[in-house]
């Protein structure tokens, strides 16, 4: 059945819940509705949200979903954010909205969520100008910050930190009257958990700031009324720091029609954009009150397209995101351009042979990128360590299983085999299957440059069942390329039930 033009996304976040409905096709949002809801609260007290607050999500929802029901929306989609999925209850959440309403609430990584928030800030009409230059892109939530750095239009590192300013402040609140200056005390916390990010940035400043994120409250008071961004200089900025910074909380509540509940966190919050405003020697903030929730509708909009994802500005960016994250664990760049290259030719080659689709091309990418990100640890069990840097890294715009995959791909491009007893990767049979096709070309691609001397400069492929010959041109001898590539086709074998032939072309 096709999907009508109308789509609704709903987000449970810490503190609030959102919907927006919006007509795909002319781009066009319908409805834009919030309700606060606060289980931050709860969950960074305790690690659980009180079921009692899972009934008033579960109300809020049904408003929600009556709302749809009068637009005649069938297709929609309930997230949580990346903060909420971590209760130690979740599950129990989860079934009790499915029990009450029949939705599935789904679960948002970190890695989907910063793609989200990417998405959104492309919806900036000068989004490509604006990260042209030295740009940072910086999310703020209620326990986390995410963190995008730009430079000449590329993305060269993302970071985040459990810096929300209801996190910090919930963690502080004992020392909120017990110390003399509370104020000095969050500065120098806060200084001290950005020092992991400050860590990986050069020397040069980063002169902009686009900032968005659910945590604005009184910034965005700033943006003109009908509109959704706004530009503010380091001294208008300044302003603001000093007027809040000098507030008391009354002042706070008469001043800004500020919930009761959410003062505590407004010192922390601007304390937080300075320190990292001085850090980065910013010179202009590009406020906009784009939230993960209009990420979620881009991202549907976007795989409604009938183009390939993997040509499109989101793929490019994971890319290299990934290629970035390669060189910070010193990967050896020429013999990863050959890998990819070989990978991603024996994928389009052999479509027929291994039936997967753009996604999967994108997830076999990625791997190839990372396969040898553990020599950085050890040579001598790479690949296992490969493994877990990818599961343990930021993986922009990958779901949690699909982090698993490229992770157990990786780890498996080498002589190791793949275990029979798959059960250990908390994933489904389907992806488990994509899992070990992929590592099956990934075997091979990796063997093509088993010397690391660039042999081979490119490779044909041809169909002949049982067997696929594989002729690479090759001015050299090639040796030590035949001996690891028949060695690794026996994996190969064991998945398609086809043999690889490497065969050499060329004058030598």
């Amino acid at each position: 059945m096709a999907k009508g033009s109308l789509y609704g996304a709903m987000v449970i976040s810490a503190q609030d819940m959102q919907l927006i409905i919006v007509d795909v096709k002319r781009q066009a949002v319908i409805e834009r509705v919030s309700a606060p809801i606060h289980l931050g609260n709860d969950l960074f007290a305790g690690k659980r949200i009180d079921p009692e607050r899972s009934d008033e999500v579960v109300t809020i929802l049904q408003r929600f979903l009556q709302l749809l029901k009068d637009y005649n929306v069938t297709d929609y989609r309930l997230v949580a954010s990346h903060t909420i999925t971590r209760a130690e209850n979740i599950d129990y959440i989860r079934d009790h909205i499915y029990i009450m309403t029949g939705v599935t609430l789904h679960f948002m990584t970190v890695n989907e969520e910063s793609l989200f928030s990417y998405e959104a800030a492309q919806l900036l009409p000068n989004f490509n100008e604006l990260i042209s230059g030295r740009t940072v892109l910086m999310q703020v939530g209620a326990s986390m910050v995410h963190f995008m750095m730009f430079v000449d239009g590329h993305l060269t590192l993302t970071r985040e930190l459990f810096l929300g300013p209801l996190q910090v402040a919930t963690q502080l609140q004992n020392l909120e009257h017990k110390v003399e200056s509370y104020q000095e005390v969050l500065s120098d916390y806060l200084h001290s958990k950005l020092v992991s990010l400050y860590q990986y940035l050069p020397d040069e400043p980063f002169d902009k700031v686009i900032l968005m994120g659910s945590k604005l409250n009184l910034l965005e008071n700033l943006i003109p009324k009908g509109k959704r961004y706004v530009q503010l200089s380091r001294k208008d900025f300044d302003k603001q720091f000093q007027s809040v910074v000098q507030m008391t909380p009354q002042d706070m509540l008469n001043q800004n029609n500020l919930p009761a509940d959410q003062v505590n966190e407004v010192l922390p919050l601007f304390l937080l954009l300075d320190e990292v405003f001085n850090h980065l020697h910013t010179k202009s903030v590009h406020l906009t009150d784009f939230k993960v929730i209009d990420g979620c509708v881009v991202d549907e909009e976007m795989s409604r397209k009938k183009h390939s994802r993997n040509t499109d500005a989101v793929s490019q960016v994971m890319l290299g995101a990934a290629y970035e994250l390669a060189r910070r664990f010193h990967v050896d760049e020429r013999h990863q351009q050959s890998v990819v290259l070989f990978a991603t030719q024996l994928f389009d080659r052999l479509k027929k042979i291994h039936g997967l689709g753009s996604r999967e091309r994108l997830l076999l990418q990625l791997a190839a990128i990372l396969q040898d990100s553990g020599l950085f640890i050890d040579s001598t069990q790479h690949a296992f360590h490969s493994e877990y840097i990818i599961n343990h890294s930021e993986m922009l715009g990958l779901r949690a299983d699909e982090q698993v995959e490229v992770a157990a791909i990786a780890r498996y491009h080498s002589s190791e085999t793949v275990s029979a007893d798959l059960s250990r990767f908390n994933i489904t049979m389907d992806n488990r299957l994509v899992m070990v096709k992929l590592a099956a070309i990934l075997r091979l691609a990796d063997a093509l440059d088993d010397s690391r001397l660039h042999k081979i400069s490119k490779i044909s492929v041809s169909i002949k069942k049982p067997e696929i010959i594989i002729h690479a041109t090759a001015n050299d001898d090639i040796e030590l390329e035949t001996w690891t590539f028949n060695g690794k086709r026996k994996f190969f074998e064991e998945v398609y039930g086809m043999t690889p032939i490497l065969r050499r072309t060329g004058r030598f």
